[in-house]
């Protein structure tokens, strides 16, 4: 790792401990850590709630379907944004009137308030155990990828560094510093792809020609999907958006069911066509580069036994230059970092609330 690229990765890491302690010393009650106080408008809680979704599936899966099935692979986040409108139509008026009504923190209060004690520990303990496991995919998927696209940077050493940053500035700065961090990181993550990462992958292997003279067309298509897949995706996907914690924990911190439905509805047009087409078409890049042999010295020339996630990272390893190469994995951590510590503020909030 050039120490260029290996400073401004640490600047990136830097900003995002430094919101943390500086909210820190805002945090003054137990709603202004879990649900940033209720006070949050549309478009932070919009931004926060889709960098939280695509996190290490942004960065890894997307860029795997791209280099499995081309642009066919965004219908997967086309799912998010059904589920995210359904969400805001269906489920927002009643639980953001719930949650102002009687100070909801966490999901599992919701079947308090609606069963009993016993059906919200089970549901606590569920959840718990559940976004401790997403942390820790996350936290593993941001360290796959900088082992991937950095030569000197080991999986371990990857996974504690990861791991301390997301910890700290959330324990820190609780829901406010997680949803503004949110809001930092979709913005470098937008301005790495539109500015970094789409233009040079496309340059670098020769542009539309070069993509249709090396892959069949079915690759440009956006049906070379069966429908089997996108039910399969939908069944997935759509039904998280009705229970899973961190949505809930933004729900209760908007201001009011009109700012919940807003950020929804934002959350769901980023999601598709905006950040699942850019996904695929890098991880689209990726393969291009692949079947043209830019991976050979690097190790990895038969395609054929080519983890199909580890294409993204090798491609922008190959074709950034110094500096930009630090920027581009900043981008890429943003959208990793952005999950973990959503992943980690639900499973806190249902530990020290629920158990």
């Amino acid at each position: 790792m050039h120490i260029i690229d290996l400073t401004i990765f640490v600047i990136y890491m830097l900003v995002m401990l430094g919101v943390g302690f500086y909210f820190l010393k805002k945090n003054k009650s137990t709603d202004d850590y879990y649900v940033g106080g209720r006070s949050m408008g549309s478009w932070h809680v919009g931004l926060s709630v889709v960098a939280t979704d695509v996190g290490g599936g942004f960065s890894i899966g997307l860029g795997g379907l791209g280099f499995t099935m081309g642009l066919s692979g965004s219908w997967m986040l086309f799912t998010g944004l059904i589920g995210a409108w359904l969400a805001a139509v269906f489920l927002i008026p009643t639980i953001s009137k719930l949650s102002k009504d009687i100070n909801l923190l966490t999901f599992p209060q919701v079947f308090g308030h609606f069963y009993d004690k016993k059906v919200a520990l089970l549901a606590g303990i569920i959840s718990a155990v559940g976004y401790i496991g997403f942390t820790s995919s996350q936290i593993l998927a941001g360290a796959k990828l900088a082992s991937a696209s950095f030569v000197n940077l080991d999986i371990n050493s990857a996974l504690v560094i990861m791991g301390v940053i997301a910890i700290v500035y959330t324990v820190m700065g609780g829901m406010k510093a997680v949803i503004y961090t949110d809001t930092i990181q979709w913005i470098i993550l937008m301005s790495g792809l539109i500015f970094i990462g789409i233009p040079m992958g496309y340059m670098a292997i020769g542009g539309l020609d070069a993509i249709r003279e090396t892959l069949g067309s079915e690759f440009l298509a956006f049906n070379n999907i069966g429908w089997q897949t996108f039910v399969n995706w939908g069944i997935t996907i759509i039904p998280i958006w009705f229970v899973g914690m961190t949505l809930y924990q933004r729900i209760y911190s908007c201001r009011d069911e009109k700012q919940a439905k807003k950020a929804w509805f934002i959350a769901g047009l980023f999601e598709w066509p905006i950040m699942a087409l850019m996904g695929v078409m890098l991880g689209l890049f990726s393969r291009v580069a692949a079947e043209q042999g830019m991976f050979a010295s690097l190790g990895y020339g038969d395609v054929s036994t080519l983890d199909a996630e580890l294409g993204l990272p090798l491609l922008l390893r190959s074709i950034l230059p110094v500096g930009l190469m630090g920027l581009m994995m900043s981008a890429y951590f943003s959208a990793i970092m952005s999950t973990a510590d959503s992943c980690l503020m639900a499973a806190s909030g249902n530990l020290l609330t629920d158990v």
